[in-house]
């Protein structure tokens, strides 16, 4: 089993989309997913409460920072193959308790200057848990070079950078309130295969298996 924790230390990065779009890829590949959801704003469990049901879906625990440990290991226990850890933006204690649980930290950043700014208490964080970190850029937008020079700030700062890109597309930002994942939402979409190609570069990096068995169609994902 493999943990993956998504943390920064700004609100808005988008830590909540990631997560999800994640675990819905990984489930749709066979794998057995928990997403322990820390954030106190619980964005995660709303989603995953207005579903009703609807499936393949992952399985997703309220929690605290203080709770993860016991989350991850019992998800270890019970054979799950991938546990997503969404937390705080507001808590550097917390942030590091989790981190500590994690096999692999995953920092989302939008490609604008109040956003990096954010990041130097986030790598903060990232140094003081001796932990593999990669940052993935979001809501980039479809023109001009501000991915280019966010990527090229991030290495300055220190930090490894996904080399596959979120977009700033309507799908990635509707599909929330649809309490459906990318892949369901628009499953030939462009934005669906950004978020597989990050999945993919994640697992590599996590020494995960990209697939546990042959991945469902993206219409069997849309429609369960």
């Amino acid at each position: 089993m493999r943990t993956i924790a998504l943390i920064s230390q700004k609100g808005g990065a988008g830590k909540s989309t990631l997560t999800i779009n994640l675990a819905g890829i990984a489930v749709s590949r066979g794998c057995s997913v928990v997403i322990a959801d820390a954030d106190p704003q619980q964005s995660v469990v709303d989603w995953y409460k207005a579903r009703k049901g609807r499936s393949p879906m992952p399985y997703v625990a309220s929690t605290h920072a203080s709770q993860v440990k016991d989350i991850v290991e019992r998800s270890s226990a019970n054979g799950a193959d991938l546990v997503l850890i969404d937390t705080s933006p507001n808590s550097t204690e917390e942030s590091l308790a989790i981190a500590a649980c994690a096999d692999l930290l995953v920092v989302p950043c939008a490609p604008a200057l109040i956003d990096l700014r954010a990041l130097t208490r986030t790598k903060s964080v990232v140094d003081f848990s001796g932990k593999p970190a990669i940052a993935v850029l979001n809501r980039v937008p479809h023109y001009g070079n501000e991915a280019d020079q966010a990527a090229d700030a991030l290495r300055n700062i220190g930090f490894s950078v996904c080399p596959h890109r979120i977009g700033n597309r309507a799908a990635t930002r509707r599909h929330y309130t649809r309490s459906e994942t990318i892949s369901e939402f628009e499953p030939d979409g462009v934005a669906a295969k950004e978020f597989e190609a990050v999945f993919d570069f994640l697992c590599a990096h996590a020494g995960m298996p990209a697939r546990a068995h042959e991945p469902l169609s993206p219409r069997e994902v849309a429609h369960g």
